[in-house]
């Protein structure tokens, strides 16, 4: 029977029980605040008389609170404040002291690192155990953490002193994680088929391409080998080729006291100083993405356009870096990894329907200045190493770069070969104007016919973003070389051609060259203007060389257009364009459905018209289709989709004309292989970080869009940011009810290359709502722990006398403490099994006595 015998006597004791609750929980984050707000002082107790308290609010457990710290032990998912800068979140663990009097955290040095704590701060206290978790207090003195339970946020206060000056986002390298042991293949597939019927002779064509690029880390060490392979089948003809080409295969290991990465094997040296090239050796050179703010590489956007589903390679001095697919119309390529090349890029685009399109890119580094204090180093032994040059002679090379003060930077270098001999000197100057740079090197090279050559070569450079006018002059380069300059790769070209006995009054040598890379931002929303462009001229050709990339592009309410010329070379069959220039306007505009987004692009040309549309079903479906033709002769149809798995990224393309079809298929994907098993992700890696969070199968991974928690628990994040902290967060939005995860953020700072792991801790188990009666009818008191039969803390109880649970048991014994020691306690049997019955209920809600 109930305790009350009318509404009215129920609604009073209801008032008088959420007023006296309403008061102990407006006082708990004030005693807290109190008790942190300076640095700890012994505990003192704080009785609350609960006298004042009417009816059965009487019965609250307040001696919980009498140390001023509200806080149960346990663990709980925390918002990280140090001096008002967000850290994140992180699941930290509170645990009573043993006379009961508060419950407190610990830190352990790793995470004070990460806070910015000074190394020998952290070391100089002898008397504590690095791998150990310590107050804050026994670290660092006088700093103190304010935890604020009704918020669940921790104010961190440590002294100025205490802290790194550094800029924002470094992270003190014993921080960095080097990985686990695990290889790994990195692909990027297509296959596509051409029927041409043109000149009435029915060709078929059948061609295949893969990108690779392997790893295996083990301890530290990072072995790596990237490669192509290409094959063409031609049954007209009668015959097949099929080719692999190895770019690279090294082993490499960081090594952060000297801020240098080793590698030993088939690389190229970087070009910062002397133009890149291939060897077959051992480099150890600085890596400035150890440095706070330092620039990750340095490397052009490819911007085209194309008529067709076609096929784009990027090649640098014959050597193939870069090659995707693209839909018809203006594609755009900003991520293409450094790979140390200077020079030009050589863009190819192969139209479905034969037509090649030729143009190049210039790719220089920038201005190199350096911070005072800082330098950049690297030395190089091995032999030479080219697919178009057969002469393979030892070399060495070393480079110096360092920051004299604010407005200097000084650097060198030095070339040794077999018959050759060259050394560079230069400095860069910060102006007002801009950043200047200027270098002569000096070359001496021998040759069989030709006897000694001995020559110059000066190169003036100049960066500058100009703010008034929102100009980016990223580079604007000037090289002049004498008649008897030869590079490296020069030198060596012109032996080996001796050596065939090949006239070499052929081989152009280049006088002088101008490049430039500009970006204009116009005002009033003008838009935006940009040129990159390069000329050459050479001492034993009468002819120029010149490369070049103009445009414009803005947007008006949604409506995005754009104006540009292209310089290129254009070649179809055996015939060949070798002055062409491709003026090009397009325009691209959405519709919005109710439920979708359509983008409409159109691309304009003086020999082709386009018409297409695009569009994103969800995060992992997106298709296109486009209408084109050239003038106003065989029309064609193109069509494509890309679908997103968690295991590979799937893609196809088909094209229809009256003189060819062409039908395309793409797979790319990441392959990692662990001691836990194998995984598979959806997109090529670099640095990767494997997230496992057990039974939180459909948990989504923010990182990446379309990326969730497989079955097994795990999903591969392809690429971060190395030597930074990279937040990893999980969304349990997707995953099963009866999985809570203990936390949803962590952070990570790998090594460039690595393969970290996270792991998310989870509770797997029914979430069970007991609304709790004494046997008299009354309610619990509030605040309560809740405990198993193992003498865990479990849970609390909440207002109303409502416990919650997560557990795997379907019926259990739960006991609830509370008073002064936890001398008062009661038991609680339930049984859900009825309940469980219907497997579409999320929460059970469950009634019992606490006897």
């Amino acid at each position: 029977m109930s305790t009350y015998s009318s509404p009215s006597r129920f609604l009073r004791h209801r008032i008088r029980y959420y007023f006296a609750s309403s008061i102990i929980t407006l006082a708990i984050p004030f005693s807290l605040h109190a008790e942190n707000s300076t640095s700890p002082a012994p505990v003192t107790e704080a009785d609350f008389d609960s006298s004042f308290l009417i009816g059965d609010a009487q019965k609250v457990d307040i001696s919980n609170f009498k140390y001023g710290n509200p806080v149960l032990p346990g663990e709980y998912n925390v918002d990280i404040y140090v001096n008002n800068t967000w850290f994140g979140k992180r699941r930290m663990m509170f645990k009573a002291s043993e006379n009961k009097a508060k419950a407190q955290t610990c830190f352990t040095e790793t995470e004070l690192l990460e806070f910015g704590v000074k190394k020998h701060v952290l070391t100089q206290q002898s008397n504590l155990s690095p791998t150990g978790c310590y107050l804050i207090e026994q670290w660092v003195d006088s700093a103190f953490y304010d935890f604020d339970s009704s918020r669940l946020r921790m104010d961190i206060s440590i002294p100025q002193i205490a802290l790194q000056k550094n800029a924002q986002g470094y992270i003190d390298p014993s921080v960095w994680n080097r990985g686990i042991n695990a290889g790994f293949l990195s692909y990027s597939g297509s296959a596509y088929k051409i029927f041409n019927r043109a000149s009435n002779q029915n060709r078929e064509t059948t061609n295949a391409f893969v990108s690779l690029s392997t790893g295996l880390n083990l301890a530290g060490w990072q072995l790596r080998h990237n490669g192509q392979w290409q094959w063409q089948d031609k049954p007209a003809e009668g015959h097949s080729k099929s080719d692999y080409q190895a770019n690279s295969t090294y082993l490499q290991r960081a090594f952060p006291d000297y801020r240098g990465m080793l590698t030993i094997g088939d690389s190229f040296t970087d070009g910062e100083v002397f133009d890149s090239i291939g060897y077959r050796g051992v480099d150890f050179a600085s890596d400035d993405r150890m440095l706070p703010n330092s620039m990750l590489g340095y490397a052009p956007q490819i911007r085209g356009n194309a008529k067709t589903n076609a096929k784009v390679e990027i090649r640098q001095q014959g050597q193939l870096l870069y090659q995707t697919t693209v839909a018809a119309g203006s594609f755009e390529i900003n991520d293409l990894y450094p790979t140390g090349f200077g020079g030009e890029l050589d863009v190819v685009v192969i139209e479905a329907n034969g037509e090649i399109q030729r143009f190049s890119v210039p790719y220089s580094s920038v201005v190199q200045m350096l911070r005072p204090g800082l330098n950049r180093y690297s030395a190089t032994v091995g032999q030479f190493r080219d697919r178009n040059i057969d002469d393979t002679p030892w070399f060495g090379q070393i480079k110096y770069q360092h920051g004299i003060n604010n407005y200097l930077t000084g650097y060198t270098g030095l070339q040794v070969s077999e018959n050759y001999f060259a050394a560079l000197v230069g400095s860069a100057v910060a102006t007002p104007i801009g950043s200047i740079a200027f270098d002569i090197t000096h070359s001496n090279a021998n040759f069989e016919n030709q006897g000694s050559k001995v020559g110059q070569s000066f190169k003036l450079s100049y960066s500058k973003l100009i703010s008034p006018t929102n100009t980016n002059l990223t580079l604007a380069a000037y090289r002049y070389s004498t008649e008897d300059f030869y590079r490296l790769r020069d030198a060596l070209w012109v032996r080996d051609l001796e050596s065939r006995g090949v006239d070499t009054h052929a081989h152009g040598k280049q006088r002088s060259e101008f490049q430039i890379t500009l970006n204009q931002g116009l005002p009033k929303n003008w838009g935006n203007l940009y040129i990159v462009g390069s000329w050459l001229d050479y001492w034993n050709r009468n002819e120029t060389t010149q490369q070049y990339q103009i445009g414009y592009a803005n947007n008006y309410h949604g409506l995005t257009y754009g104006l540009s010329a292209n310089k290129r070379e254009v070649q179809y069959g055996s015939e060949r364009t070798s002055n062409d220039t491709e003026y090009m306007m397009s325009l691209s505009f959405p519709l919005d459905f109710k439920k979708q987004s359509i983008n409409v692009n159109t691309i304009t040309t003086q020999h082709s018209q386009n018409v297409g549309i695009s569009s994103m079903v969800n995060d992992r479906l997106s298709y296109g289709a486009s209408f084109a033709h050239q003038d106003f002769y065989n029309p064609s149809l193109n069509v494509n989709a890309r679908y997103r798995t968690n295991y590979a990224t799937l893609s196809g393309s088909y094209s229809i004309a009256d003189q060819y079809q062409q039908a395309m298929l793409n797979a790319s994907g990441n392959i990692i292989a662990h001691a836990d098993g194998v995984l598979f992700g959806a997109e090529q890696g670099q640095t990767m970080v494997l997230v496992y969070a057990p039974d939180a199968t459909g948990a989504k991974v923010n990182n990446v869009s379309g990326l969730s928690i497989n079955k097994s628990g795990y999903a591969v994040i392809p690429y971060v940011t190395p030597y930074r902290l990279n937040d990893v967060t999980l969304d349990p939005q997707n995953m099963s009810t009866r999985v809570e995860l203990e936390e949803s953020s962590q952070r990570i700072a790998p090594f460039a290359g690595a393969i970290a792991k996270v792991d998310f801790n989870t509770k797997k188990g029914y979430a069970i709502y007991i609304n709790a009666r004494t046997p008299e009818g009354g309610h619990l008191p509030f605040a309560a722990q809740v405990m198993n039969q193992d003498q865990q803390v479990i849970g609390m109880v909440a207002q109303g006398s409502m416990i919650y649970l997560r557990t795997p048991l379907s019926k259990d014994r739960i006991t609830v403490l509370w008073g002064e020691n936890n001398s008062i306690q009661c038991h609680i049997n339930y049984d859900i099994s009825q309940q469980l019955q219907n497997k579409k209920q999320d929460a059970i809600v469950t009634e019992a006595v606490c006897q």
